[in-house]
């Protein structure tokens, strides 16, 4: 009888030893938990250097991984408006930004690493504008927009 308990207490040593050492892999491997933490900095970042005004046509918040794409429309009266546009996200990361309604045009680089202030243009919009952004090969970023009629 001593010899099944010595086998018991061998098996069951090796369950604990093999779910010990799947609980540390499952713990090691997670993702880390800053990632979220960092989006959320640069969410408010973003929002502080272009918030939301009075008077302002549109204006939009999106985060995006690394390799995104997504368009924005806002329907808008024709005429002038001016873009501002303000980008954070890790080192080397970029967005490029295009107006263009068909087609893939080249667009506007926007760096988002660093503290780099809004860029600003001019456009004349009939109706609709749409923003194509694409992000580069490193995220996440978070991605800002305003849009606001220029007086005539």
């Amino acid at each position: 009888m001593t010899g099944e308990r010595a086998r018991g207490a061998i098996l069951y040593s090796a369950a604990g030893v093999l779910v010990a050492a799947g609980a540390t892999w499952w713990v090691l491997t997670a993702p880390p938990g800053q990632s979220n933490d960092r989006v959320a900095q640069w969410r408010s970042a973003v929002e502080q250097q272009l918030p939301d005004v009075d008077g302002q046509a549109d204006a939009q918040t999106v985060a995006l991984p690394a390799g995104a794409a997504q368009t924005v429309e806002s329907f808008v009266d024709t005429g002038s408006y001016e873009v501002s546009l303000v980008c954070r996200g890790g080192a080397e990361s970029f967005v490029r930004v295009s107006l263009s309604r068909s087609g893939n045009d080249s667009g506007l680089g926007v760096r988002c690493s660093g503290e780099l202030p809004p860029d600003s243009f001019e456009v004349g919009l009939g109706g609709v504008m749409r923003m194509n952004i694409t992000v580069g090969d490193e995220g996440p970023v978070v991605f800002r927009y305003t849009l606001r009629r220029v007086p005539s």
